[in-house]
């Protein structure tokens, strides 16, 4: 059967490399993979194999060296700095190990943030996805007032607030306890799929890794 699920992100032959003080190291040496509308893909591999430098490529917080990258439509090495600021604002979420909240909103400013910046605030979305995160309670707290777990909802929140087709999350779970990572790892996947989005993952546990469609893994700079 065809999968009528079109393709969101497409990587082709993308290369990484920085200069260090020992010469040139080289990061990511062709990575290709696809990633379709509605798809979960965990990104696993050892430290150093080069999995958040490829999500970075993916955010366009980063240039690769060859290569192409072509996501939500927008082949992201035509865009100058303007169009990749428009990228991130439209087109793809983020979700770090860091929460990055900002401290002096309150949690339900934090969550509408990104959405209002985007142009796509939508209140009853936001208000299925407060509920659905059990943080209706905190709106009125600010972060420094959350646990990590209750930290990392609100990032998630915020992030599938706006709505973005691509969702990028780097070790989303890597600074909380088993339990509540797993707990936060299944509300993400089954928000992203409400929303439509597609989710790339960077984890270092298969055990995470298993939960999602399915894994693409990187060894020195390759996929195997």
């Amino acid at each position: 059967m065809i999968d009528p699920r079109p393709m969101l992100l497409s990587i082709r032959n993308v290369k990484k490399s920085y200069t260090t003080a020992e010469g040139r190291l080289e990061i990511l040496r062709g990575i290709d993979f696809d990633l379709d509308a509605g798809e979960s893909v965990a990104l696993t591999g050892e430290s150093g194999s080069g999995k958040s430098t490829l999500l970075h490529l993916a955010a366009g917080l980063d240039h690769a060296d060859g290569g192409e990258i072509v996501s939500s439509g927008h082949a992201l090495a035509d865009l100058d700095d303007k169009g990749r600021a428009e990228y991130r604002r439209t087109s793809v979420g983020l979700v770090f190990q860091q929460f990055n909240l900002i401290p002096s909103l309150d949690v339900g400013a934090n969550i509408s943030f990104h959405a209002k910046l985007a142009g796509r605030y939508d209140p009853r979305w936001e208000q299925e996805l407060v509920t659905l995160l059990g943080i209706k309670m905190l709106l009125s707290r600010y972060p420094e007032q959350l646990s990590g777990g209750q930290q990392q909802r609100v990032a998630i929140g915020r992030t599938l607030a706006a709505k973005p087709p691509l969702v990028l999350a780097d070790e989303p779970t890597g600074n909380l306890d088993e339990a509540t990572g797993d707990a936060v790892l299944a509300l993400m996947l089954s928000l992203t799929k409400s929303a439509g989005a597609a989710l790339l993952l960077v984890t270092h546990s298969s055990r995470l890794a298993a939960a999602l469609d399915r894994r693409v893994h990187l060894r020195g700079g390759k996929v195997v």
